[in-house]
């Protein structure tokens, strides 16, 4: 689901939310299921609330962003949120592997 979510981003606004990675940005997910992500970015005293679900084959993401409300695309935000839950996940993986081989 986010990895087909990131391929819609367009390349400015993936690119910006490459660079919140590395300035510190924040994801506090809130909820987290198969089907549905749900959870604040943070950084700089802001605070957007970002929520990206499976829906049928479609996948849906909303931010509360201007770019998002006004424009209607998907903003950095909801890009970051997914990058971040897929990294999140890639870290789990790899700290169970490490587990494994050290045993």
């Amino acid at each position: 689901m986010l990895h087909r979510l990131l391929s819609r981003v367009e390349a400015g606004r993936f690119g910006r939310a490459l660079a919140g990675l590395q300035a510190g940005w924040q994801w506090e997910c809130e909820v987290r299921r198969a089907d549905r992500v749900e959870g604040l970015v943070l950084y700089g005293g802001k605070r957007y609330r970002v929520a990206i679900e499976q829906r049928g084959a479609r996948c849906v993401a909303r931010c509360g962003c201007d770019d998002a409300v006004a424009r209607g695309v998907l903003c950095k935000h909801i890009a970051f949120a997914a990058m971040a839950e897929l990294a999140a996940a890639a870290a789990a993986r790899s700290a169970h592997r490490q587990l494994e081989e050290l045993g």
